[in-house]
C-alpha cells in the first residue's frame, strides 16, 4: 500500500469521526423540531406520511441525553440499526488505522435483500394506525 493511500484512508475516518462528534455536539445543544437550524423530514413535508428515518435526529438527541425509551417511541430501528452501525464504524477504523487492506461486503446478498425488506416493512407498518405506530 503506498503512503499516500494510508494517509488518505487515516485523514478520511479521522475527518469521519470528527464529522460524527460535532453533529452529535450540535445535536445535543439543538433540538430537533424547535430548532430551525435541523430541518424536518422532506419526505414527510410533501407527503404527510413518515419515512423509515423519520423521528431519527429526535430519537438521536433524546438518546444523546440519556432517554433510551424516548428515543425507542421515536424510531424504534434507529435503536435497533446503531449497535450494527457502531460495530461497522469501530472496525472500519481498526482496520485503517492497523494498514490493513479494507474487506470486501462479506455478507450474503439474502440478508441484504431481508434487511431491505424489513426496512420496507417497517416503512408500509409504521404509517399504519395499529398499535405501536399510532401517533
Amino acid at each position: 500500500m503506498v503512503l499516500d493511500e494510508i494517509v488518505y484512508r487515516r485523514f478520511t475516518v479521522f475527518s469521519l469521526w470528527l464529522t460524527i462528534a460535532v453533529g452529535g455536539v450540535l445535536l445535543f445543544v439543538l433540538e430537533p423540531g424547535k430548532s430551525a437550524f435541523l430541518p424536518g423530514c422532506p419526505f414527510r413535508t410533501l407527503t404527510g406520511f413518515t419515512c423509515p428515518g423519520c423521528g431519527t435526529t429526535r430519537g438521536l438527541h433524546q438518546l444523546l441525553h440519556g432517554n433510551l425509551t424516548a428515543a425507542f417511541q421515536l424510531n424504534p430501528f434507529l435503536i435497533l440499526a446503531l449497535p450494527f452501525l457502531l460495530y461497522a464504524l469501530l472496525n472500519h477504523t481498526n482496520t485503517v488505522l492497523r494498514g490493513r487492506p479494507i474487506r470486501r461486503n462479506v455478507l450474503p446478498a439474502k440478508y441484504i435483500w431481508a434487511l431491505f425488506g424489513f426496512v420496507l416493512s417497517f416503512w408500509i407498518f409504521r404509517n399504519t394506525p395499529f398499535y405501536p405506530f399510532v401517533s
